[in-house]
């Protein structure tokens, strides 16, 4: 919403039809107004359809490209009592790939074709995290967010000539409704989040409209390409 309280002109896409009604009536409420549109970001035809039609109401100025989906997971987990050795599943591996990165190439790629096309300077906003460094339990994300970041200096590389700029911005831990409900489920991953949050330098999870803040400027900020900006309240520690 925060892209919509700033004058652009704004569509929302994912995958869920009831996540996009949601959005939809928080802005309305708000006095806002975004326009849905339902996407599978890892089906190649479906990210194609999606800027077509978004192409319908005129040329593409902004991509803020955003998916990901997280669950930690050890490499290895040694045996104990009658648990055999538990690896990694291969599976998990690449479904968190294919959301996380490819999903990722295939959006941003398809956003830079249509400014290419158009003929229109643009800007490709890319979401990573402050876990693409490497991260306890976090071998498919981190892996993943770390090649969003090589396609952020990729791309800006590439795209430059069409006055296209590809930013980053790389969130540390939000507090969001998703990790709430998790932590009220889970009593031990709340005794690991609250231990993670104190070693933070600022000492509490970033709001939601912090991130939105620095995405904006991203998408504004006109000589800013090929970066990545940390908003992660003085960095994560590598383990709690």
């Amino acid at each position: 919403m925060r892209l919509a309280e700033a004058g652009w002109h704004t569509t929302i896409a994912a995958r869920s039809a009831e996540g996009l009604e949601q959005a939809v009536a928080r802005a309305r409420d708000a006095g806002l107004e975004l326009h849905p549109q339902q996407v599978d970001v890892t089906d190649e035809d479906s990210v194609r359809a999606l800027f077509d039609r978004v192409a319908a109401d005129g040329p593409l100025h902004l991509c803020v490209n955003n998916a990901g989906a997280n669950s930690s997971r050890l490499l290895v987990k040694p045996a104990r009592g009658d648990r055999p050795l538990q690896r990694y599943p291969l599976a998990d591996w690449e479904n968190t790939l294919r959301l996380c990165l490819t999903g990722v190439f295939l959006t941003g790629r398809e956003a830079a074709a249509a400014m290419v096309e158009a003929g229109v300077p643009g800007t490709i906003v890319q979401i990573s995290s402050a876990a693409r460094g490497g991260a306890y339990g976090q071998s498919g994300y981190s892996a993943a967010k770390s090649g969003v970041d090589a396609l952020t200096r990729t791309w800006a590389l590439e795209l430059a000539g069409h006055g296209i700029r590809v930013v980053g911005v790389a969130p540390g831990v939000i507090s969001s409704e998703a990790l709430h409900h998790h932590c009220e489920r889970d009593p031990r991953h709340a005794d690991y989040m609250e231990r993670l949050r104190e070693r933070i330098p600022a000492r509490r999870w970033a709001e939601v409209r912090e991130i939105a803040d620095a995405v904006l400027f991203a998408a504004e900020n006109s000589y800013l390409t090929g970066t990545t900006l940390e908003v992660d309240g003085g960095g994560l520690p590598d383990r709690v």
